[in-house]
């Protein structure tokens, strides 16, 4: 999305506190950041980021979230035009990165949206895909978020989860991450996720390094999240309670 987040990325790649990151391969900036990320595509698990919702330059289509979500529900998008969005995609990533990605999930969760999903999961078939994808169907729900984590797993999860194991797709097992982006504590948080961690838990962050020229809504817990991550506390709240951090394609 811009070079404040990216570089946050490389950085906590490179101090160890991410496994994985997502790509959005429709951005000006992939090919630059792919160059930045390809020195580690043996350390962490390099997935691409579906997009349908966000609008680059390139004049990507775009929906609306709300009527994606109504017309995914209705079953009134056109097919080929997703089909060839999500192939566009993927095509982007292979032919920069020269591999296939590691794992799928999608901006704002449209990966699990139905009829988005059946087009996904018959492609990645096509692709013989062997990575994992994301699931929110086991969230880690903390009490002030968790009509926000439940909606959100609505949305598709149980359905995901049900077409991976037909189609024999690995999933992560717990899902975090989920909050209004209003915290002025992203610390303890964190520490409510890892004190309910279980095997293969997956925690989804948004980290960028300072506030950029783009307008960005959640930049204030963008820095808040690289602020905590890149710290020492970070690192003792995962010593504390028995947090092993490695790659999820590496476990399955």
């Amino acid at each position: 999305m811009n070079a404040e987040i990216s570089d946050a990325i490389i950085q906590l790649i490179e101090q160890g506190a991410l496994q994985a990151t997502s790509c959005m391969t429709q951005s000006d900036l992939w090919e630059t950041a792919a160059a930045k990320l390809k020195p580690f595509s043996d350390r962490v698990d390099i997935g691409l980021h579906l997009n349908l919702t966000h609008a680059f330059a390139s004049g990507n289509l775009v929906f609306p979230l709300p009527m994606l979500i109504v017309r995914a529900w209705s079953a009134s998008l056109n097919r080929e035009l997703i089909t060839q969005c999500i192939e566009e995609q993927w095509d982007l990533f292979v032919s920069v990165l020269g591999k296939q990605p590691d794992f799928i999930d999608g901006h704002q969760h449209i990966h699990q949206f139905p009829f988005i999903r059946d087009i996904l999961l018959q492609l990645l078939k096509e692709k013989k895909f062997t990575g994992w994808i994301r699931n929110l169907q086991q969230s880690i729900n903390p009490p002030p978020y968790r009509f926000k984590t439940r909606m959100l797993s609505a949305l598709g999860s149980n359905s995901l989860a049900k077409a991976c194991q037909t189609y024999h797709f690995n999933q992560n097992g717990q899902f975090a991450g989920i909050y209004d982006f209003k915290l002025t504590n992203y610390g303890e948080l964190n520490q409510y996720w890892l004190a309910n961690a279980k095997d293969h838990l997956l925690i989804m962050c948004h980290p960028a390094l300072a506030q950029s020229k783009d307008q960005d809504p959640i930049q204030h817990a963008r820095i808040q999240e690289y602020q905590y991550f890149s710290s020492a506390q970070f690192q003792l709240d995962c010593q504390q309670y028995g947090i092993q951090l490695t790659r999820l394609g590496a476990m399955q």
